[in-house]
């Protein structure tokens, strides 16, 4: 498992939740509400825990899977490789 690079976090309903905000590869934000134990602090940053689907060779884009369906509706995201918390291999 990866985890992707908030960009925010915002308090949630409750004191438990969070509201995890991330771009795509096109800048575009995405909004997540999850619970506060699916976020790590590290070096400073503010990091939620994705899957990793796909690692387009040419671009090199990777397509995350999220843990549930973000507030946009995407469950699925291309994001830049520096976005993830270390570099992706393609897959074979």
């Amino acid at each position: 498992m990866n985890k992707i690079r908030c960009e925010s976090v915002a308090d949630g309903l409750r004191a438990s939740e969070a509201l995890a905000i991330f771009r795509d590869y096109q800048g575009r934000k995405h909004y997540l509400r999850v619970e506060r134990d699916f976020l790590s602090q590290e070096g400073g940053n503010t990091y939620l825990q994705v899957g990793v689907v796909h690692v387009d060779q040419r671009t090199k884009l990777v397509l995350i899977e999220l843990p549930h369906e973000a507030e946009t509706g995407a469950n699925r995201l291309w994001v830049k490789q520096e976005q993830l918390d270390e570099p992706v291999e393609a897959f074979a």
